[in-house]
């Protein structure tokens, strides 16, 4: 299947651009964009830092303070530095997962996939048997309430780190070790939507749609809404002109992670030049270079070349 006339040219209007896309490699420091922030959210941003540097220089052997300053780096578009704090974490508290756990997030970040396979892998080999642990939020939702797990974040960014490679079934075990410690809707369906999509790239489509047929699309999510959108898109058989509203809608990271749902649901209508065209529109707004998504994309158009 093709698109029609008309929404080709609809997605040429919405997404026109000149590919931007690269290969998924390894960045080095200062070879990455830096995230786009307003200048209160960079005040805010620096100033919460400065007192994560103050209490980790206060407490040094403390693991929540050591913890945050990686954190506070990330935000701010320092992965190199988030990357080197965790270490030194790591080896301060070799027994604690979460210094892993956010190192391998990091590495994800700057494309260093097999260092993110390895630092969630004997993450998770650190967990196993231990009770689960509520992961605080370093930029809350609107309501303030934490959606994900130590264990559940673990798995569903080992889980992305093998879908990026494209190790499906790798990245399936992985999300359904995840599906068993989402304890909540947005978890869940985070989750779900990326083990839906494993298991149509691992050719496993009546697996797929059998999966479909166990997601609620009327569930009550607090952020997620964006892959319970892309879940739909497959559950109700969205025609093209809806999606593409829906693409229209969103803006910045929200584009990115339904777009590339939005490209992945085109692939599986046969349209592969308005996936291309979705993908290219998502790689080409660096402002969503460190998204889940933008990455996704990255790598798909590597593949359709």
């Amino acid at each position: 299947m093709t698109l029609k006339p008309l929404l080709a040219s609809t997605l040429a209007a919405l997404l026109a651009f000149e590919s931007s896309s690269q290969p998924l490699a390894c960045r080095q420091r200062g070879a990455h964009p830096m995230p786009v922030l307003s200048e209160s959210s960079r005040q805010r941003m620096e100033s919460q830092l400065q007192k994560a540097e103050a209490d980790h220089r206060a407490s040094p052997q403390d693991a929540d303070a050591a913890i945050w300053l990686g954190r506070r780096l990330a935000y701010l578009g320092r992965y190199h530095d988030a990357v080197d704090a965790f270490g030194e974490g790591s080896r301060r508290h070799p027994g604690d997962a979460r210094f892993l756990r956010h190192r391998g997030h990091r590495w994800i970040t700057l494309r260093c996939l097999d260092s993110a396979v390895n630092d969630l892998t004997t993450a998770s080999r650190l967990v196993k048997g231990r009770p689960d642990e509520v992961e605080p939020d370093g930029m809350p939702n609107e309501r303030n309430i934490p959606t994900s797990t130590l264990q559940s974040n673990i798995w569903y960014h080992l889980g992305l780190a093998k879908y990026l490679k494209g190790d499906h079934a790798a990245a399936l075990k992985a999300y359904r070790s995840c599906l068993k410690v989402s304890r909540n809707n947005d978890m869940f369906v985070a989750t779900a939507n990326w083990y839906h999509l494993a298991l149509l790239k691992a050719g496993r489509s009546k697996a797929a749609s059998r999966f479909l047929k166990t997601i609620d699309t009327s569930m009550a999510l607090i952020e997620n809404k964006d892959y319970l959108s892309i879940l739909r898109l497959y559950i109700e058989k969205t025609d093209l002109s809806a999606a593409l509203k829906g693409m229209k809608e969103r803006s910045e990271l929200s584009s990115a992670s339904y777009g590339y749902g939005l490209g992945e649901y085109l692939l599986s209508r046969g349209d592969s030049q308005g996936a291309r065209i979705v993908f290219e529109g998502i790689v080409s707004d660096e402002r969503n270079w460190g998204a889940f998504g933008y990455m996704a994309a990255e790598k798909a158009l590597l593949s359709l070349r």
